[in-house]
């Protein structure tokens, strides 16, 4: 009995600590920091983790468009600091369309609730294809027949 209280504490306490290990806040750039390509390389680090799934491939070609020009020698302090706030922008945005969103929901025919996860992004759009559905099935597939 006392080895199974010990066995549960010790296994909430490491599934705590392994939630304790994602971020708060989506990570930024900054220029006043300097060294822009180790900043890249912690900045790419980070987008293979789990805060960062829905990263899509055209923000992912932005965010490279954005430190190749950073990154060249021939930049100005204007469109420096407009790219510094594009890239915040997008890891920002990034960073809040991966958060995890669970909730409970009872399937037709029972009464027990059943936890359903998915991150913001892909809530949306679930909602965003439900739409277009309801309204494909509101217009006619017969433009000829008025309703």
């Amino acid at each position: 009995m006392k080895n199974a209280f010990l066995f549960s504490a010790l296994l909430a306490s490491s599934m705590a600590y392994a939630g304790s290990s994602l971020d708060g806040e989506a990570i930024q750039f900054s220029l006043a920091a300097g060294n822009v390509s180790m900043q890249r390389q912690q900045i790419e680090a980070k987008l293979t983790q789990v805060e960062y799934t829905e990263l899509t491939k055209d923000n992912r070609a932005s965010l490279n468009e954005q430190f190749a020009l950073l990154e060249s020698s021939a930049v100005s302090g204007a469109s420096a600091k407009l790219a510094e706030e594009r890239i915040n922008g997008i890891l920002k945005q990034t960073f809040a369309d991966s958060k995890l969103v669970c909730s409970y929901e009872k399937p037709l025919g029972s009464n027990m609730k059943k936890r359903n996860c998915m991150t913001v992004a892909a809530k949306k759009r679930n909602h965003e294809n439900a739409q277009r559905n309801l309204q494909m099935q509101k217009t006619p597939s017969n433009p000829y027949i008025s309703q």
